[in-house]
C-alpha cells in the first residue's frame, strides 16, 4: 500500500505542475515581453494572447507588435514554437518546429547613412573589447515563416521598397544530433517592389537519407543603386561593387544516425570592390574575388 500512496502522490503532484504551467505559463510570458523585451528594445511592445500546451511543450503568442500601435516597427500575426523533451536532458534549445505568420517589418531611412533603427544597430553590435564565446548548441527544426513583408521608407529619396509575400522554409538549422521528423522542405520565395522570385528547391522524401537542396542564383547584381543605404555607424563605407552568385545550400538528415548536416556550396564572386572609411580615403580595394 506504500508503493500505491507513493505513486498517487507521484501522479498528482505531476498533474499540478501540468496544472500550473497550462496556467501559469502565458501570463508571465506576456509580463516579460512587454516589459523586458520593451526595456531591452527602448520600444512599447505588447502582446494580444499566449498559449501554452504542457503535454506538447507548444508556445503560441498572437499579435505581437514592437513599437508604437500607430507605426509600429514589427507586427507579428502569430507565432508557434513546438519545443522537444529533449531539451530537458540535453540542457540545450531543441524547436521541432517555429512558425512565424505575417510578419511585418517597417524600417526607415532618415538622413544620409542613418535610419530609425540606429539605436538598435549600435546597442547589439559586436563589441570590440568582448572575449571569444563558446558558440551556442541548438537545434531548430522545420521553420517556416509565412506572408511576411518588409517596408522600407526612404525618406531622402522620397521611395518606398516593398517587400511582400515574403515565404522561407528551412528543414532545420542545428549543430546538436536530434530525433526530430524533418516534413518541411527548403523554400524561399518573395515578391520585391512588384518582381516576383522563386527559389529552386529539391527535395528526396522517400530517400533513405533524407535531403534537399535550396538553390539561388543572380548575376551582374551592380551595389551602385544600394550604396547610399550602408550605415553611417561603420567605421568603412562600401563605395561600388558587383557582385554575382550560384550557390546550393544543402539539408542532409542521414537515415542510421539522424546527425543533421548543413553544407553551403557553389560560387560567388566580388567583383570592382572598393571600400573607404568615414572620411572619404581609401582603404581597401580588389578587381576580382
Amino acid at each position: 500500500m506504500v508503493w500505491l500512496r507513493r505513486g498517487a502522490w507521484i501522479v498528482g503532484a505531476l498533474v499540478l505542475a501540468v496544472l500550473a504551467l497550462w496556467l501559469g505559463l502565458p501570463p508571465l510570458v506576456k509580463w516579460q515581453a512587454e516589459t523586458r523585451l520593451g526595456t531591452l528594445l527602448d520600444r512599447p511592445v505588447s502582446v494580444g494572447a499566449v498559449h501554452f500546451v504542457p503535454w506538447r511543450l507548444e508556445l503560441t503568442v498572437d499579435r505581437l507588435r514592437v513599437g508604437a500601435p500607430a507605426k509600429p516597427l514589427l507586427e507579428v500575426a502569430r507565432l508557434r514554437a513546438d519545443l522537444a523533451f529533449g531539451s530537458i536532458w540535453h540542457l540545450r534549445p531543441i524547436v521541432d518546429a517555429l512558425e512565424i505568420e505575417a510578419p511585418r517589418l517597417n524600417v526607415a531611412r532618415t538622413a544620409p547613412g542613418h535610419y530609425d533603427i540606429d539605436d538598435l544597430i549600435e546597442k547589439f553590435k559586436p563589441r570590440p573589447e568582448a572575449k571569444p564565446s563558446e558558440p551556442a548548441r541548438f537545434s531548430l527544426y522545420n521553420f517556416k515563416l509565412d506572408n511576411g513583408t518588409v517596408r522600407f521608407d526612404d525618406r531622402p529619396a522620397g521611395r518606398v521598397h516593398q517587400l511582400e509575400a515574403l515565404n522561407l522554409a528551412l528543414p532545420f538549422l542545428s549543430n546538436l544530433p536530434a530525433d526530430v521528423d524533418v516534413v518541411v522542405k527548403p523554400r524561399l520565395s518573395f515578391k520585391l517592389n512588384g518582381a516576383a522570385f522563386d527559389s529552386g528547391a529539391q527535395a528526396t522524401p522517400f530517400a533513405s537519407t533524407d535531403k534537399g537542396d535550396l538553390h539561388l542564383s543572380f548575376s551582374a547584381l551592380d551595389l551602385q543603386p544600394y550604396l547610399a543605404y550602408w550605415p553611417a555607424t561603420l567605421p568603412l563605407r562600401l563605395t561600388r561593387g558587383t557582385l554575382a552568385a550560384d550557390l546550393t545550400l544543402g539539408f542532409v538528415v542521414p537515415a542510421a544516425s539522424g546527425r543533421p548536416q548543413v553544407a553551403l556550396h557553389g560560387r560567388f564572386d566580388a567583383r570592382d570592390i572598393a571600400l573607404a572609411d568615414r572620411a572619404g580615403a581609401p582603404q581597401l580595394a580588389w578587381r576580382e574575388l
